[in-house]
Parts: structure tokens; sequence; C-alpha cells
């Protein structure tokens, strides 16, 4: 299977296990997060995340760089979650059906999870600079391999039949990313709930001879 494993990613990872003793930090990120979900990454200055914690812009760049540097590890984070999770979906055991079953409610836990993060790494991620951006877009393509490896691995073993995996995996992510669009989890409907109704309509077409 795919691992994420672009500069970006293991530069990020790295800044993150050291800082992880760091609460203020943290509340950087958090706080980053929530007013980039809300507001957006543009509209949101340095001097409004300094005032959101109660302290001096100035006193933010003992953490960071620029405010591109946050908005590249939120990113990069909620990258690495959806491949954390999808990775733990792959150890099980089961048919390949199974596996893209696990895949589906892991992707739409992250979604339900971190949502302000998510929406972030939806919406925000093309105001990284050009270079910053072939890197996510790297990590994407990754992840897609994931699901068409899984598809592939279907085929293969009959429980799907004579699909294009690129499409395959290209339908099942377009609904599961949807659902960030309208899905509520407080409602009636777990992310589990969600993501097995979705995988249900489609499934019927991976089956298909």
């Amino acid at each position: 299977m795919a691992k994420q494993g672009t500069k970006a990613a293991k530069q990020t990872a790295r800044a993150q296990r050291a800082r992880t003793s760091s609460t203020r930090y943290q509340d950087l990120v958090r706080i980053a997060t929530e007013l980039f979900a809300r507001e957006g990454y543009e509209r949101t200055t340095v001097r409004a995340i300094a005032d959101e914690m109660g302290i001096e812009s100035g006193s933010l760049y003992s953490h960071i760089s620029s405010k591109e540097d946050l908005l590249l590890e939120i990113v990069v984070a909620s990258a690495n979650e959806f491949f954390r999770r999808a990775d733990l979906a792959r150890q099980a055991d089961g048919s390949a059906e199974q596996v893209l079953r696990g895949l589906c409610r892991a992707h739409m836990s992250v979604l339900s999870d971190e949502r302000a993060a998510c929406q972030v790494y939806f919406e925000e991620w093309r105001k990284l600079s050009p270079r910053h951006q072939q890197e996510i877009i790297a990590l994407r393509k990754q992840y897609e391999e994931i699901f068409r490896t899984t598809i592939s691995e279907g085929i293969a073993d009959g429980s799907f039949g004579a699909v294009d995996p690129y499409w395959g995996a290209l339908v099942v992510l377009s609904a599961l990313n949807w659902t960030s669009e309208w899905y509520a989890p407080k409602g009636r409907l777990s992310s589990e709930q969600v993501a097995d109704a979705m995988l249900d309509v489609i499934l019927p077409g991976l089956r298909a001879r």
C-alpha cells in the first residue's frame, strides 16, 4: 500500500513530534484551524490568531516562521490522519469488499472527528505556495492509490467485476468527501452508518460483471 512520504509530510511529522510537549503550540494550531475554517485562510490575519491566544503578534513567530507554515501543518496533519486510519483499515482481515468498507468508515470518521481541520484541508490548500501545493497533490494521489489498490484486489478475488479502479476510487471518494458539506456528527446517523449507506449504493456498480 502507498505510504505518505513526501518531503512536506516528513518535515511536518518531525516538527509535530518535536512540539508535542508544547501546549502553547498545540493551542496555536487549534486556534488557527478554527479561524481558517470559519473565516478563511486569506481573511485570517496573524494578529487575529494572536488576539485569540491573548498574546502579541510578534510572539507567534517564536513558534512559526509564517502564516503559511500553519496552513501547511494543518493540511499535512489532516492528510496524515487519513493515512493513519486507512492503514489500520487495510490491516483488517477479510475480502477486498470488506476492506473497502473499512476504508470508507475510516475516511468518514476523520471527516466527523476533525471537521474544522478537514474543511481547511479541502478548501484552503490551494492557498499554499505552488511548491507546497504539488506536495499536497502528491499526498492525495498516494491516498487515492490505496482505494484503487483495494478495488484492484477486489477484481482479483472476485468481489468486484471488471471495473476501472481509477473510476471506482474516484466515485467512492467523491461521494465520501461530499458529505463534508452536509453531514452532522450529532445527527441521527453515525459516520459509520453514513459510510455504509454510501457504499451500499455504490457496490452494485463495482460488482457488475
